[in-house]
């Protein structure tokens, strides 16, 4: 990976950080470990083992299967990613994680703000 994606993957994550800080979320840092031992892009926020994507082409399910093999001992898989030409973020979480009764391997794609919703009523 060159430098300019770094630093575009860095920026990316810094925003998401901000955004969850600006919603209450104080504990939420860029995980500055994924570099050396590999692991998720953001830390605390509650359960959720959190990847950021910001691509110009989307790759959703290759981004979902290393989201989902970061997520270990418990965590909840949570990708978010950026729709290019837009301010929009997406975020995607198995589906179980409102009725566990769905199997996990299902999953929802919702809005930043409904994440935050979501995040909030899980970690409560």
């Amino acid at each position: 990976m060159g430098k300019m994606q770094r630093t575009k993957g860095a920026t990316a994550e810094r925003t998401l950080v901000n955004l969850f800080k600006e919603h209450g979320f104080n504990d939420a840092m860029r995980n500055h470990a994924q570099t050396a031992v590999g692991g998720f892009d953001i830390i605390g926020v509650g359960n959720f083992a959190i990847e950021v994507k910001n691509h110009k082409k989307l790759n959703i399910n290759a981004w979902w299967k290393q989201t989902t093999a970061q997520a270990t001992d418990g965590l909840i898989p949570t990708l978010i990613y950026h729709i290019p030409n837009t301010s929009r973020w997406l975020v995607q979480i198995p589906l179980s994680v409102i009725n566990e009764s769905y199997p996990s391997d299902m999953v929802m794609t919702v809005d930043f703000e409904d994440f935050i919703y979501i995040a909030r009523e899980v970690i409560a």
